[in-house]
């Protein structure tokens, strides 16, 4: 494949230098993340809007840095304009901020504390099954905590704080060390993900131009490409946001595109779900990739597609995981892929690892204090944070060993996803084979044993089940933006940590004051409802009546997906004409892919095309009209979401994931 082979240009370099930020972006910042700690409820509960703090790349983050760009030419006018370092450094402090009160934390730890005492009932037995394993100190105790919580607050009482100050205390100290361990990681894979790998980050792409700190022909916001770009996706999605208010007018179908009708029949029903959508963002991100991750990653798609038409072919049952439209066999390649493609990461940077090491241990003499976090430091975070995670998990009666086994297979695969959205661009990533599954499959519920399963699972269903709003990602890529913008680590990383528990703690407040007053029977199902008690709730159940067995050939499959990526790596290291690149096959036929391979694939045709035709000049005069394409989506949904909150329109939604 010739375009394979052809030298792709590299993205601008950055040339700004400031290291000097005083304490306004501190305090604009600190606003900013109050404001998404505080509306980021409304909108996902009672607005039921699009999701402002999912992906890696969330709209309220951005849209926060839109309004600094906004307004600073009149604040240019007095003389007080935000520095492009000072921007951005309100933007990371967003950009951490975003998912916690959705996602990312209390959007589903709040549901979860309650819904299993509100949904049980006599007929699914839940309160003999479920309750005698979740321990007191961790749930709400009083009845009407819960009741109350659903079906809204009676008049004349207040919210029962009292009753929900021990469990929330226990669970922030838990959420800490977990966030310890991910800002400790960060700082540690910094250097050589930054530096020795230099990883594209396309997701800061368009805030770093934003920003003004990356070199180009032409200023940004001057560009005519990128204005064509914007007004693409913005027109596209005002005529659509328009009709929901006004149903005469006419609209585009960009949202979904089912194509499952068209394959009815055996084998080839077997590749449903299957549809399109139109994103123009996925659009815009896939062209910044490198050719051979966007050729990989729908390529890999097609590829676990086409295994499940000739498994359905030959008559084998298909099975879908549990809480994802992906097959069993699919997930398990997957997961052995992914613990591969995770221990050989580490290998490769084993340099930068013995350093840190001998760091850690005093034996190593190497200047580390313009990091993040000192190697010792960041060394000794993880190691007491990943210890402390154990013995809150003993506590609670998730035992020491599953407790260690579960987070540290976490870890490790989370590191994967981090390393997916710095390196493809994805906006978020979802494995649909967990570590809870890989242990069941390997021991069953019976070995690990019903007093440990409903805790384990509560884990899982928390911090590794839907990871749509992530926050190492995010911590990684304000590293990045750091670097790029001249700002001290350092500062960076502690106005970030200050963030996400600010974020955390008014987020309890946004949340249960919304849920008490309207009633989270009122509010959105998804969030209310469907986790805690289609979910969770009903699978641990399951689990602890029925039992699920160990599962010999979801190893031996798993063994296949880790030989294929040993492959994958072997084959993409030492042939540089060999186009699959490994990311491909971490993706596989994930949740994400199934709503994102159409736009990566027109994403990648185009980004060919253009290389084929008209080399990298071309590549470079066209890159900002792709620019404008993720910033006329987003700014579109942000635009939307602040215009249905003055309406008072509800259930809204530009575009979803």
């Amino acid at each position: 494949m010739e375009w394979a082979n052809k030298q792709e240009p590299r993205l601008p370099m950055i040339i700004f230098s400031n290291r000097d930020c005083s304490i306004r972006p501190i305090l604009i910042g600190t606003v900013a993340v109050v404001l998404i700690a505080l509306l980021t409820p409304y909108s996902d509960l009672v607005m039921q809007a699009t999701w402002v703090g999912l992906t890696s790349f969330p709209i309220s983050a951005f849209f926060v840095l839109c309004a600094l760009v906004g307004v600073n030419p009149v604040l240019a006018l007095r003389r007080k304009a935000f520095k492009p370092a000072e921007m951005l450094l309100i933007y990371t402090m967003a950009l951490v901020a975003a998912g916690i009160p959705s996602f990312g934390w209390t959007g589903l730890l709040i549901p979860y504390l309650a819904g299993p005492f509100y949904f049980a009932t006599p007929e699914n037995n839940w309160a003999q099954i479920l309750h005698p394993h979740l321990p007191k100190f961790l749930f709400p105790q009083q009845r009407e905590t819960a009741v109350w919580l659903y079906e809204g607050l009676p008049r004349g009482l207040t919210i029962p704080w009292h009753d929900w100050l021990l469990p929330l205390m226990m669970w922030t100290m838990f959420g800490f060390c977990v966030y310890a361990v991910f800002f400790c990681l960060s700082a540690l894979l910094r250097k050589p993900w930054v530096e020795q790998e230099r990883l594209v980050f396309p997701l800061m792409q368009l805030p770093l131009q934003m920003g003004g700190v990356t070199k180009s022909e032409q200023p940004f916001f001057r560009n005519l490409g990128m204005w064509l770009g914007f007004f693409t996706a913005f027109s596209i999605h005002a005529v659509n946001g328009l009709r929901y208010y006004f149903p005469w007018l006419p609209s585009v179908n960009v949202h979904l595109i089912p194509l499952d009708a068209y394959f009815p029949d055996r084998p080839f029903r077997a590749i449903t779900p299957f549809w399109v959508r139109i994103l123009f963002s996925i659009i815009g991100l896939a062209y910044l990739l490198p050719l051979e991750i966007s050729f990989s990653l729908w390529f890999c798609y097609f590829a676990f597609l086409a295994q499940q038409v000739i498994a359905d072919w030959w008559g084998v049952p298909l099975k879908n995981v549990q809480a994802y439209p992906v097959k069993d066999f699919v997930a398990h390649q997957m997961f052995g892929g992914i613990i591969v493609y995770a221990l050989y990461s580490f290998w490769a940077a084993k340099g930068h690892w013995q350093i840190v090491l001998r760091k850690a241990f005093g034996r190593n003499i190497a200047n580390d204090s313009d990091e993040a976090i000192p190697y010792s430091v960041a060394f000794c975070g993880i190691f007491f944070g990943l210890m402390l995670i154990v013995l809150w998990g003993w506590k609670a009666g998730a035992g020491l060993i599953w407790t260690l086994a579960i987070f540290v297979l976490f870890f490790l695969t989370h590191l994967v996803a981090v390393r997916l959205v710095c390196e493809g661009g994805m906006l978020y990533v979802q494995h649909p084979f967990r570590p809870i599954n890989f242990l069941l499959a390997m021991f069953g519920s019976s070995g690990i044993g019903t007093r440990h399963l409903p805790m384990l699972v509560l884990f899982d269903h928390l911090l590794m089940l839907d990871n749509r709003s992530p926050l190492m990602p995010c911590v990684v890529q304000g590293l990045k933006i750091a670097d790029e913008a001249k700002i001290q680590r350092r500062q960076v990383i502690a106005a970030m940590g200050f963030s996400v528990a600010l974020a955390m703690l008014l987020s309890y407040f946004a949340y249960l004051r919304l849920m008490y007053r309207h009633g989270g029977n009122n509010l959105h199902f998804w969030f209310t409802t469907y986790y805690t008690r289609n979910l969770y709730c009903t699978w641990t159940a399951h689990l602890l009546t029925v039992g699920e067995p160990a599962n010999p050939k979801a190893l031996i499959t798993m063994a296949i997906g880790a030989a294929t990526m040993l492959g994958l790596i072997f084959m993409h290291r030492n042939f540089l004409w060999f186009p699959v690149a490994p990311v491909g096959y971490l993706m596989g036929a994930s949740w994400p892919m199934i709503n994102f391979w159409f736009p990566i694939m027109l994403g990648w045709a185009i980004k060919a095309l253009v290389l084929h035709y008209g080399g990298g000049k071309l590549y470079r005069r066209s890159l900002p009209f792709f620019l404008g394409l993720i910033f006329g989506e987003f700014f579109s949904a942000g635009f939307w979401v602040i215009v249905d909150l003055f309406t008072g329109v509800r259930g809204h939604v530009i575009f979803s994931f």
